[in-house]
């Protein structure tokens, strides 16, 4: 039977693509809504006007989502590559995974103060 650990890097391969996925799907989105709609769109009332609604704040949401876990998984598959990373495989993997989440709340934060 396999552990818990051995199984978890493959979980977060996985995770890394499916997000790599995800991103395609919302970038290619965000970039229609903000560049082909109109000239307008970068305007900031119009950004404002935009990011207030709620199925746009949904989706900037989950891009938030998904760039961060991505970004932060991303950058403990490089650490953990390394010797010192794998000697200290607990230690990245709580800090990657606790800057993951400061990253993600902070940008929540922001998302929902507009």
């Amino acid at each position: 039977m396999e552990s818990a650990k051995s199984v978890m890097e493959p979980v977060a391969w996985i995770f890394q693509m499916l997000t790599g996925l995800a991103m395609i799907l919302l970038v290619t989105l965000h970039f229609y809504v903000t560049h082909m709609t109109s000239h307008e769109a970068l305007k900031y009332a119009e950004v404002v006007s935009r990011v207030a609604q709620p199925e746009f704040k949904a989706m900037y949401a989950a891009l938030l989502l998904v760039v961060s876990f991505h970004a932060f998984n991303g950058l403990k598959a490089i650490l953990l590559d390394t010797t010192a990373g794998m000697k200290g495989r607990k230690t990245i993997n709580t800090l990657t995974i606790l800057a993951f989440l400061l990253a993600f709340v902070y940008g929540l934060y922001l998302l929902f103060s507009i």
